[in-house]
């Protein structure tokens, strides 16, 4: 099985890239990620995507990622950083837009 996994550097991705690595019927996983993914070194079914802006995802990206067999969407902010001006850039707003691209 292919995934796709954003966010794998926080508190939470990390566990689920733990997850990911250590489960046989993950045979790939895809890590959109701003930097890199320490965890994911060394890694051979890990692969790290470097993707610095969410809200477009060009061609190229889109071929990396046409067999995936499911995505878990682990980006996000702590709520403690939430502002009125971020509401529009939203972890929701980033989803939906993904999901309309690659569907």
């Amino acid at each position: 099985m292919h995934l796709v996994l954003t966010g794998a550097t926080g508190l939470v991705g990390s566990a689920v890239l733990h997850q990911m690595l250590v489960s046989p019927t993950v045979s790939k996983i895809s890590i959109l990620s701003r930097r890199p993914v320490a965890q994911a070194e060394g890694q051979p079914k890990a692969h790290v995507i470097i993707h610095k802006n969410y809200a477009e995802y060009p061609p190229q990206l889109l071929e990396q990622l046409k067999d995936v067999d499911g995505v878990v969407w682990a980006q996000g902010i702590s709520s403690t950083q939430v502002s009125k001006p971020y509401v529009p850039h939203s972890p929701f707003g980033i989803v939906y837009r993904f999901v309309n691209v690659y569907l």
